[in-house]
């Protein structure tokens, strides 16, 4: 096996190996790394090749800690053939860490972070890697998924009742869906419920050039990672907003935000259903709702899950995060430090 830096001129090849093997990894596109540069981070595209073939792809992002030290990240990563054999997964990841120890030491990094879209039952790969596991999350541990091979009467006839009657009544009150290209005035109506949102359920937001820089670098439907801001009006006053991910045969929710006012309108039921309808049409097979709570672990999100769990769908679990410590002296102090 090869360790190799990989270029930009191979960018489609790339996206194309995530897309056919793990394409909840969107995290890992070439896209998400411009994306990351440009809110000042450093980044690193690496791969593990057998002759011409890929078979590990790892895009690393470079975060930045007190006192001048730095940690790499691996957001949803790396990825592997989803063919690929548990011993075979565990030679490849094997060669795979070592060959990052080696890069992260000549970059004085202290640990290398990855949470990779690995389901639960996949734990022991890891496990035998000697890997440390960290409590809490990156990206969502736990998510809800609906399949949209369905038709539009199948998926409805899932979601629960006052999920349909929901949807129902925005439309009957005028709510109005669309899809709008970004611009910096629709972005101020999305900041602003941003806000809203962040201060009546108490969940910590991105600051506004994060979510700007998003929205200017990937918001081009050429690229194969495509963001899509949505919104849902009633009277001409904008009532809610999301922000949606299609990445192949792959959509995610991504973000969301409402309005303290018009609450009885339900404008985020429908807003969903145009979504999902829109995912649907544009020819993905499954819709991602990024995150739910398992009952009792997260009680901010309970409410948020239950809005989720109400259009039906199916639960997946992945194994969490986990860390590669390079310098053993500093990464203990960081979890000290963490604790504290």
């Amino acid at each position: 096996m090869q360790f190799q830096e990989i270029t930009e001129e191979k960018k489609s090849q790339w996206n194309e190996f995530i897309m056919q093997n793990s394409p909840e990894s969107f995290l890992q596109s070439f896209e998400w790394g411009k994306f990351q540069k440009t809110v000042g981070r450093d980044m690193f595209y690496y791969g593990v090749c057998e002759g011409e073939n890929i078979v590990a792809l790892a895009l690393v992002v470079e975060h930045k800690l007190p006192l001048g030290l730095k940690y790499w990240y691996i957001p949803r990563g790396p990825v592997l053939g989803k063919n690929v054999s548990e011993e075979k997964k565990i030679e490849i990841l094997d060669f795979f860490m070592k060959r990052i120890r080696e890069k992260a030491l000549s970059c004085k990094i202290i640990f290398v972070r990855m949470d990779p879209a690995f389901l639960k039952n996949n734990f022991d790969v890891f496990k035998k890697l000697n890997l440390k596991f960290v409590s809490g999350s990156v990206q969502p541990k736990d998510t809800l998924v609906l399949d949209l091979v369905k038709s539009e009467e199948e998926l409805l006839a899932e979601m629960k009742q006052k999920t349909r009657y929901n949807i129902r009544l925005a439309e009957k009150k005028g709510v109005t869906v669309l899809w709008e290209n970004f611009d910096e005035n629709n972005f101020e109506d999305f900041w602003r419920l941003i806000g809203e949102t962040s201060e009546r359920d108490g969940i910590v937001s991105h600051s506004r050039n994060y979510y700007l820089k998003m929205l200017e670098t990937l918001s081009d439907e050429n690229d194969d990672l495509k963001c899509r801001l949505y919104f849902a009006k009633h009277e001409g006053k904008i009532i809610a907003a999301n922000i949606v991910f299609l990445f192949g045969d792959y959509a995610v929710y991504l973000h969301g935000a409402s309005s303290n006012s018009s609450r009885n309108l339900m404008a985020p039921y429908l807003l969903q259903w145009k979504q999902i309808r829109d995912a649907k049409e544009a020819g993905c097979r499954i819709y991602d709702f990024w995150g739910i709570t398992v009952e009792g672990e997260n009680p901010k999100w309970e409410g948020i899950t239950r809005f989720k769990k109400g259009f039906g769908g199916r639960e997946i679990s992945y194994t969490g995060v986990c860390d590669l410590p390079i310098n053993d002296i500093l990464y203990g102090l960081y979890l000290r430090f963490r604790k504290l």
